[in-house]
């Protein structure tokens, strides 16, 4: 075989592999912006529908996280009745979310503990005049009464945004969407807690 048979060979094998890589290439940009793709919100990823292992409704988490191509969700710590998973989005913070069993008589909002997770958002208010539910500029917080096969309890849900650029921008729909989605996530939770 002398030397310039083997440069065409060469050269036409380079030919048809660089080819076939750039259509391939193609077709997977083509799948990838149909599966994937931004979704009018800048978010390249797909919402997921469970959060913690409690269903979650894509509509009511999807307003609450930022625009970016890699979503993850990490545990944080669970134990059995208390979940804790945190959602990051290309690596930064997004959202957190807390979930506690307590003792019947525990008033979290008036609970040193509760009101430090709170931060600053809380600062100089009365925590133990709220019941039920209180929705901050970055946090919510709802504590629900759970009966079931165990002794009387409460069961509570702590939301934590992003400290840095919480989505939304704007403070009155953050606290809108806060709300939304605890309206749907504490019941989800409540029912894979065994509470009736």
């Amino acid at each position: 075989m002398d030397s310039s048979t083997g440069r065409v060979r060469t050269t036409r094998l380079l030919t048809r592999r660089t080819g076939f890589v750039a259509g391939l290439c193609a077709t997977l940009l083509a799948v990838s912006a149909c599966g994937g793709g931004d979704d009018g919100e800048g978010r390249d990823y797909a919402v997921p529908d469970r959060l913690c292992g409690v269903d979650v409704a894509k509509a009511k988490l999807a307003p609450l996280l930022p625009a970016g191509e890699k979503l993850a969700e990490r545990d944080s710590g669970s134990v059995p009745g208390s979940p804790h998973c945190a959602l990051t989005v290309d690596g930064r913070p997004a959202l957190s979310v807390l979930g506690d069993a307590l003792d019947a008589e525990a008033d979290p909002f008036a609970d040193a503990d509760w009101y430090l997770r709170l931060g600053k958002d809380a600062g100089g208010k009365d925590g133990a005049r709220y019941r039920g539910e209180r929705v901050l500029d970055r946090f919510a917080l709802s504590v629900t009464q759970c009966a079931g096969k165990q002794a009387a309890r409460k069961y509570a849900v702590l939301v934590e945004l992003a400290e840095t650029d919480p989505v939304p921008a704007n403070v009155a729909d953050r606290r809108k969407a806060l709300k939304e989605f605890l309206d749907g996530y504490v019941p989800a939770a409540l029912k894979k807690q065994g509470c009736t």
